[in-house]
């Protein structure tokens, strides 16, 4: 059997220590063989790397990743993305045709099907967070006010607002109230600030404390991602 092998294509810097503190140990204990991240591109020029403005800099990335990494007599390559739902730009394949769509896990479905269709090849897993990274941190609000001592009572409202969606990859209204918009209220306050909001730090810590299965109980979508990176 070959040696499973898989690249992650994160959009930030957030994602990119969520990749290789979290995922990959976990991916590892079930008989992946190695867990790669890679910092989209921004601006070759400049080396910028983070934060995703055109769909043309995934495809780049990928195409490129694709070459440099063909399968061998040893190994299987696998590719995959971790981008948000929330902010996606609006030339990636199928966006029109997927925003109409009102339920989002049909949108999100859809999009990550155009995605496939568009890369065309059989070694590549869409996947698209649902609405952003940080609805991960839903999973462990506990955790969250944990780190950040005295914002307990403001996380209370990220509780209700978990309840009122539903589940954590459901919390998404608007650029004031998206999970991280949440998160940033509760933990840095309205008018003063208590404390300057770390959110690859934190972002890796709480889901850590929490546990890909922790995760994955409570995030459908998520789960299924990771069945699809541990069966391919």
């Amino acid at each position: 059997m070959k040696a499973k092998i898989i690249h992650v294509l994160c959009e930030g810097q957030t994602e990119q220590g969520f990749v290789e503190e979290v995922l990959r140990p976990y991916l590892q204990a079930h008989g992946v063989a190695g867990v790669k991240s890679i910092l989209i591109t921004t601006n070759k020029k400049k080396n910028a790397r983070g934060g995703m403005l055109a769909y043309s800099q995934a495809v780049t990335d990928l195409e490129l990743l694709r070459k440099m990494k063909p399968d061998g007599e040893y190994e299987r390559h696998i590719f995959t993305t971790m981008f948000d739902l929330y902010a996606l730009p609006n030339d990636f394949p199928g966006y029109e045709a997927a925003k109409a769509l009102g339920e989002p896990y049909k949108r999100v479905a859809a999009l990550e099907t155009a995605f496939a269709q568009a890369i065309n090849d059989e070694r590549f897993i869409p996947y698209i967070q649902l609405h952003e990274f940080e609805a991960l941190l839903f999973c462990g609000i506990e955790h969250l006010a944990r780190r950040y001592p005295g914002c307990e009572g403001r996380c209370e409202q990220l509780r209700k607002d978990l309840e009122k969606a539903g589940n954590p990859e459901l919390i998404n209204n608007s650029p004031k109230t998206a999970p991280s918009k949440r998160i940033i209220k509760a933990i840095e306050g309205d008018k003063k600030r208590h404390y300057n909001y770390n959110k690859p730090v934190t972002g890796k810590e709480v889901t850590k404390s929490v546990g890909i299965d922790g995760l994955r109980t409570q995030c459908k979508h998520f789960d299924e991602w990771i069945k699809k990176l541990i069966n391919c």
